[in-house]
């Protein structure tokens, strides 16, 4: 199991690919040069992949997925909006802010690429990184993920905040931020989940 340093604090994890960096956009960006139009995307499942070939035909997914497994993807993708600020708002609060993330096995610089995009765009959380692809051995008081259900090996010990994105948006959870406009709301939230830990 992944320790953090100081449970004294309340700790944030914060998944990459959607809460802090726009994976949605860059898959946006691939359809457009496709030639296709990213607003008739119709999201009705977790993975792009099966909506956009049911809205584009199996060709265009598999453009897609050539491009997200090439080397390189996930070190160019743009900064989630908000996410910058909302970061610096969580450790100006307190709280320890830890990147949580799950590789790509079928990308094979996935791993190193968002290392150093984390380092090149939340340099305060460059040293602050857990790679892993099971989120429950990982301690903290809650886990932003748009990821709709996050299970594993282990019973989490946080909670699960789902971050909204257009792959979730026909999921209904217990607890969610619509944006980093929110933030506010989640730094007493957490603070909240701290003293009753």
């Amino acid at each position: 199991m992944f320790f953090v340093r100081n449970f004294d604090k309340p700790v944030v994890l914060l998944d990459q690919d959607g809460p802090l960096a726009d994976f949605d956009a860059a898959i946006d960006e691939i359809l457009t040069s496709l030639g296709l139009d990213p607003v008739t995307l119709h999201r009705t499942t977790w993975h792009t992949s099966e909506d956009i070939e049911r809205c584009y035909g199996f060709e265009a997914a598999r453009a897609v997925q050539d491009a997200v497994h090439a080397d390189g993807f996930f070190r160019t993708l743009p900064v989630k909006a908000g996410s910058v600020t909302a970061v610096r708002a969580l450790e100006q609060a307190g709280c320890e802010v830890f990147v949580c993330t799950a590789p790509s096995l079928r990308n094979s610089s996935c791993a190193s690429d968002k290392m150093l995009w984390i380092a090149e765009h939340f340099p305060s959380l460059r040293r602050k990184v857990v790679v892993s692809k099971d989120k429950t051995l990982v301690r903290g008081h809650v886990l932003i993920d748009d990821k709709p259900e996050v299970s594993g090996a282990l019973t989490p010990v946080w909670q699960h905040v789902l971050f909204e994105t257009p792959g979730n948006a026909h999921v209904a959870a217990d607890v969610s931020l619509s944006s980093w406009d929110e933030v506010e709301w989640l730094v007493d939230h957490v603070f909240v989940l701290q003293t009753h830990s």
